[in-house]
């Protein structure tokens, strides 16, 4: 059962703010000011904006107020997601948190420091008899280098990133690693990207598992990790399992097709 109520979207300007759960009006507005503000200042290069508020009412969420804000720029999507106790505070981070995304995208060859210094959201705590897949997302993935998948993983806020490695034509997934790094892990092959790389990158040398989406959940479960890179038993694509915010599962697979870079 979830526990946020029915969404509500506002449209105002450039800005599209929706409400998931019990969300007062101030609130709402006061976000899409802040986004708003921040959009004003990119000179023309907005194309779209949209700000997604969720509430999460139970005790056992340290940080009930979740703030996500999608922002076309240049053609690039900039995507951030911050968590607070109250929407006011999350909203000025959010704010914030864009102004660094735009910046690392500006900056492609210089790698942001990691963990941020905001509240990232952490999943509801949930019993694991409890949790489910609840999402289920398939498309085709970019064929690019790790430095270009590293910069996509970087301003979509994401924690890693499925793409097809441009050398080798495998299924892959870069993640952050200390305070500065990256790892790559493909679904075959330990060689190092052919190129020289622009981040620092180390490689993965564990064997990625072939599992069935229900091995990789009873995997996640077991290991209480964010994610689960495997080898689709169906279909010999490379998938991630993740934990979401709600503490449910999502999972994310290839399209066939795969985008060639730009």
């Amino acid at each position: 059962m979830r526990e946020v109520g029915l969404s509500r979207q506002r449209a105002s300007g450039r800005v599209v703010v929706e409400t998931v759960g019990d969300v007062l009006d101030g609130a709402r507005e006061y976000a899409r000011r802040q986004v708003a503000g921040f959009c004003a200042g990119l000179s023309g290069r907005l194309a779209a904006a949209r700000v997604k508020l969720t509430v999460f009412a139970r005790p056992s969420v340290r940080w009930p107020a979740l703030a996500q804000a999608n922002v076309e720029v240049d053609g690039q999507l900039v995507r951030t997601q911050v968590a607070a106790a109250f929407f006011h505070e999350a909203s000025r981070l959010l704010r914030e948190r864009l102004g660094q995304q735009v910046t690392r995208l500006s900056q492609p060859a210089v790698p942001r420091p990691w963990p941020v210094d905001v509240v990232r959201p952490e999943p509801v705590p949930r019993p694991v008899g409890e949790r489910e897949v609840v999402r289920y997302k398939a498309y085709p993935l970019a064929r690019c280098t790790p430095d270009r998948a590293a910069l996509t993983m970087d301003v979509l806020d994401y924690d890693f990133h499925l793409f097809v490695d441009a050398d080798t034509g495998q299924d892959s997934v870069i993640c952050r690693v200390g305070p500065t790094g990256y790892r790559l892990a493909r679904l075959v092959g330990m060689a190092p990207p052919a190129g020289r790389t622009s981040v620092p990158l180390t490689i993965n040398v564990y064997p990625v598992p072939e599992l069935t989406a229900a091995q990789a959940v009873e995997r996640l479960n077991d290991t209480e990790l964010p994610y689960r890179f495997f080898r689709d038993a169906g279909t010999g694509r490379g998938c991630v399992l993740y934990r979401r915010y709600d503490g449910h599962y999502g999972l994310i697979s290839p399209e066939e097709s795969t985008v060639e870079p730009l």
